[in-house]
């Protein structure tokens, strides 16, 4: 796939703390609409871990509604904001003395955080090894022959040691997932991922 696909660099952001938000936003939409509530919060001069929890709950729902469900992510995003302050100082370095199955347990213990978001903050602002077993990732799995159990938990559980267990670095890992993602837009369907260049993967 970085043969074909080339280097993604994803995640598409100026700062960490733009990471987190957007992770918090991508849920359950298109990455267009999350482009236009960044955009809208950096208008608002409020796309920073302290100016999110100063917000009033309604002036953030307002900011973010493009990315939809934006009761929840409003929320999430101040829950989120408010750990990220209290636990790290706002900073990455403040989880270092927790190991990888804290800090994601941690994140999971937050109000609308499930396994996907909690693992590319792992991944993506943390800088821990991890792997996103989001969408396009069950569906390539599939594709190749691999037995993939249904949600987000079980797939995670049962691929994660797997994909760690190479050795891949997390610069690596990172560009896994953005790969991944970029396939799976490029292919849809199975059919479609017939005539890609992984069609004759031996399965």
């Amino acid at each position: 796939m970085e043969r074909e696909i080339g280097p993604t660099n994803w995640w598409p952001a100026e700062t960490l703390f733009e990471i987190m938000v957007g992770a918090v936003l991508t849920q359950n939409t298109a990455w267009g609409n999350v482009d236009r509530s960044l955009a809208a919060l950096k208008a608002a001069d409020a796309l920073e871990t302290h100016a999110i929890v100063a917000l009033e709950a309604e002036e953030l729902q307002e900011l973010i509604r493009p990315s939809g469900f934006y009761r929840n992510k409003a929320r999430t995003l101040q829950s989120l904001s408010q750990w990220y302050i209290e636990r790290c100082g706002a900073d990455p370095s403040g989880a270092a003395n927790m190991t990888d199955d804290e800090l994601r347990s941690e994140l999971l213990s937050l109000f609308g955080i499930g396994g996907e978001t909690a693992d590319d903050l792992v991944l993506y602002v943390f800088s821990r090894r991890a792997f996103v077993a989001d969408t396009y990732a069950r569906r390539l799995f599939s594709f190749l022959g691999f037995d993939v159990p249904d949600g987000y938990p079980a797939f995670h559980r049962s691929y994660a040691s797997a994909v760690l267990a190479t050795g891949l670095d997390v610069d690596q890992l990172k560009e896994l997932h953005g790969l991944i993602d970029e396939f799976g837009k490029a292919y849809r369907s199975d059919d479609d991922k017939a005539g890609s260049f992984l069609a004759d993967w031996p399965r």
